[in-house]
């Protein structure tokens, strides 16, 4: 999903659906509002504290969205390599700084200015008019009061405003915009000759001095880490034993609730696009021009040739690769000129031209889905669901609190699993890094085991689905192995390394060679080796086919030209050390570039804004004085 949004980011439906994304987001969002009674922080931004309580709020919210994509794929090393806490912190470090400076211009959210934004959000409007009812119940599903969420909201548009302030100056020339054109649209065929350390492997020899030598330089990094096993016991928020019952009165007040925000399914189409853009200073000459290109490809579009097919070729919108399918959207979330014709249309019908601010659209819709309520009727399993798991969780807690009472007065494990009927399981051994398959990853569960001492019983941990009990089975500190233990290891290791180290060797001799001889397939020839192309491909491409990803340089920086075929040094990906050559190049075509002038123009644009905030960013920081707890960034 992410790498849609990435790639689609510039596209006129994802801007506008990534504000109402923020939008719900921030109804989950924990501005600075919030107190915490202890004294402590995690950092201080030029004498404000950052409390522990609106860092863990913010890194909870986080930790679940992931959860929430990744699901059973999420482990506790991904978490730590994700560095998410180290993410929310510089986040709210950010936002902070962004704050002090707008206060320090004096600029200021008015209560009217705030009033009217919250009226445009669409989640709070009813047939495009602001609800209050609507608003209220928004707030009350996601646990917030207004005054929290107005406050995050003020904050969210000022914010806004001192970006505002800082991009206004931003500016692009059109050489830029020509030289971005050029970088894009030149394409490349390199020969290539590969040597994959695989091939070396047979002339690579270690000695037992050179294991030995390795072992006594690398005791350190071979050293296997701390491992725990336990027995635990899971007490599921879903599971029968606990007897939930739910009243119809519990189900009627949830529904009547919830109704609009959980069990509306609002009207709903999927649509194709084909989007011609008209600059925002164009004469009328050039708008007509374009208005009569529209016009010829609607005319193709209706005598029966392919919608996507005219997409992908005339659309000037990021999804024109996907034949304009920009999928299911509700009433609401498009610009209003587009909406209301939208929603007009039947399946397999086509708009006329649609003209917005942004340019002259035609939409096809694919298939479309009307607006409908489920009744108490048709809600009333999943709203059961939902109770059960609110009052299972409450129930599981009991159970849990009371097992933990027991098993500290000797009670064993197997004998409470057997009087509340869950299963009693024993891990396998584990690290920090690897967890427990069962379990999934729960952070609590893994720190809570890795902090217990022989056969210490542990907290209650919580997780998503379930309470935990934990009591410790064994525990083997980290140790460095024998090299006994880790001979064939290194072996293979330093076999390796030799192997690449000659394919290395071998491929520096042929690029010398070659700088002589300036034949590639001669070269090849005399060798015995097999001389590839790559193809036709764009400098802007982030691989370089039927090689990858080199590990020295973007495809863009390669240093080959007409005047310089060959390269001057060697470069590898992977296990494999290349020669490379340029076998032919294509310059950019610049009678094509009118054509792309606008869009490249529109990228470079948010481009330099982008770098704008950064430096201006990068500025606030510098003269900031920040301090930091890192206690506060260990994962937990």
């Amino acid at each position: 999903m992410l790498d849609v949004l990435r790639k689609r980011k510039r596209s006129w439906v994802i801007v506008f659906l990534v504000g109402i994304i923020v939008v719900v987001f921030a109804l989950w969002g924990v501005g600075s509002y919030i107190n915490d009674p202890r004294g402590a922080s995690v950092a201080t931004i030029n004498g404000e504290a950052l409390t522990p309580r609106e860092f863990e709020l913010h890194y909870q919210r986080l930790l679940e969205n992931y959860r929430n994509v990744f699901r059973d794929a999420l482990t506790e090393e991904m978490i730590r390599n994700l560095n998410l806490r180290g993410a929310v912190l510089e986040d709210l470090i950010q936002k902070r700084l962004l704050l002090q400076e707008a206060g320090r211009l004096g600029m200021l959210v008015s209560d009217e200015e705030l009033t009217n934004a919250i009226a445009r959000i669409p989640v709070f409007q009813v047939n495009g008019r602001f609800s209050k009812d609507r608003y209220l119940q928004a707030l009350r599903s996601n646990r917030l009061i207004p005054g929290q969420f107005e406050a995050e909201q003020r904050e969210q548009l000022t914010i806004q405003r001192l970006y505002a302030i800082v991009q206004d100056g931003v500016q692009v020339t059109e050489r830029e915009i020509k030289d971005r054109y050029r970088f894009e649209r030149e394409s490349l065929n390199l020969a290539f000759i590969r040597l994959a350390a695989d091939h070396f492997l047979g002339e690579a020899k270690v000695v037992p001095e050179e294991i030995k030598s390795y072992y006594e330089r690398n005791r350190e990094s071979l050293k296997e880490p701390l491992r725990v096993q336990v027995e635990y016991l899971t007490y599921l928020f879903e599971h029968s034993v606990f007897k939930v019952e739910v009243s119809q009165a519990e189900i009627e007040d949830y529904y009547k609730v919830n109704k609009e925000t959980k069990f509306r399914q609002p009207r709903a189409a999927r649509l194709r696009h084909i989007f011609l853009r008209v600059p925002e200073q164009a004469e009328r000459e050039q708008k007509e021009l374009i208005r009569q290109k529209a016009q010829s490809v609607l005319r193709e579009v209706r005598s029966g040739k392919d919608f996507a097919q005219l997409a992908k070729e005339f659309s000037e919108e990021a999804g024109a690769a996907q034949g304009g399918d920009i999928g299911w959207l509700t009433q609401g979330q498009m610009l209003p000129a587009l909406d209301r014709v939208a929603f007009g249309l039947k399946q397999g019908e086509i708009s006329d031209l649609l003209e917005s601010p942004l340019g002259i659209h035609i939409l096809r819709v694919e298939e479309t889905r009307e607006e409908k309520t489920k009744s108490l009727k048709e809600a009333t399993a999943e709203i059961v669901r939902a109770i059960k798991v609110e009052k299972g969780m409450r129930e599981a807690g009991k159970a849990v609190d009371e097992d933990r009472a027991k098993a500290l007065s000797g009670a064993d494990f197997s004998a409470l699993a057997q009087a509340r009927g869950i299963p009693s399981r024993v891990s396998p051994w584990f690290s920090r890094s690897e967890g427990v398959p069962e379990v999934g990853p729960v952070e609590g569960f893994i720190k809570t085991a890795l902090g217990l001492g022989a056969k210490e019983l542990g907290p209650v941990v919580e997780g998503p689905k379930a309470y935990y009990l934990l009591r410790s089975k064994g525990r083997r500190e980290p140790s460095i192995p024998s090299l006994e233990a880790v001979r064939p290891q290194i072996e293979k290791m330093l076999r390796e390394t030799k192997a690449f180290e000659l394919g290395l060797q071998k491929a520096k001799a042929l690029l010398e060679q070659l700088r002589k001889e300036k034949d590639p397939g001669r070269l090849a020839h005399q060798h015995g080796l097999r001389l590839e192309e790559t193809g036709r491909f764009r400098r802007g491409a982030s691989e370089i086919p039927k090689i990858g990803a080199l590990q020295e340089v973007r495809p863009a920086a390669l240093p080959l030209s007409r005047y310089q075929p060959i390269a001057q040094r060697i470069y590898t990906q992977g296990s494999a050390a290349f020669v490379l050559a340029l076998k032919d190049s294509e310059e950019a075509d610049m009678a094509l570039f009118p054509k792309e002038e606008q869009r490249l123009r529109g990228e470079l644009l948010t481009e330099k804004r982008q770098r704008a905030l950064e430096k201006f960013l990068e500025a606030l920081k510098a003269k900031a004085r920040i301090e930091i707890s890192p206690e506060y960034l260990e994962q937990r």
